[in-house]
């Protein structure tokens, strides 16, 4: 039997504030979570534990909504970040950060393949470069769901949200 690990997650939300003291308390205090907004999208950045992501997944997703009942679950943000981003997060600088994008740097392990583009600039999923960046010692040493969990996970969350209308029909 596998090991639990701790997950990070950051989920957007709806039917919560951060100006809802309440709700910012219970996630603060019993999920050790973040809230945030910016441009009119609420995400919550928090943990979970599991034999894997989905299942850690899953666990916080019933422990989020059985404490707060209002709060919807919309989907994962995948954290796309570009060039810029990464050398930011790691305090490397961008030229070095694109020396592993151009394969001219720790050449033997291709760079993870980019997410897709925003205007002409490249961006990568969070998740991917950190698990990347880990054997060079200056990854976030957190661990968060690939590309292909996400997904899964995503799915359950759309089922969830879809279930009530489900059983009525």
């Amino acid at each position: 039997m596998s090991a639990e690990k701790e997950y990070e997650f950051v989920l957007v939300v709806d039917g919560v504030s951060t100006e809802d003291d309440e709700a910012v308390a219970i996630l603060t205090d019993a999920f050790d979570g973040v809230l945030s907004w910016n441009r009119g999208l609420y995400r919550l950045a928090v943990s979970g534990t599991g034999r894997d992501s989905y299942e850690a997944a899953s666990r916080l997703v019933s422990r989020l909504t059985a404490a707060l009942p209002g709060l919807r679950i919309v989907r994962l943000d995948p954290e796309l970040v570009g060039i810029s981003d990464i050398a930011q997060r790691i305090g490397h600088s961008r030229q070095n950060v694109q020396q592993w994008v151009n394969g001219e740097r720790n050449g033997s392990r291709l760079f993870p393949a980019p997410e897709g583009c925003v205007g002409r600039s490249l961006v990568w999923r969070w998740a991917d470069v950190n698990e990347w960046l880990r054997p060079l010692g200056v990854s976030d040493e957190a661990v968060r769901p690939s590309r292909e969990e996400a997904a899964r996970i995503d799915v359950m969350l759309l089922d969830a949200v879809h279930l009530p209308a489900r059983a009525a029909v």
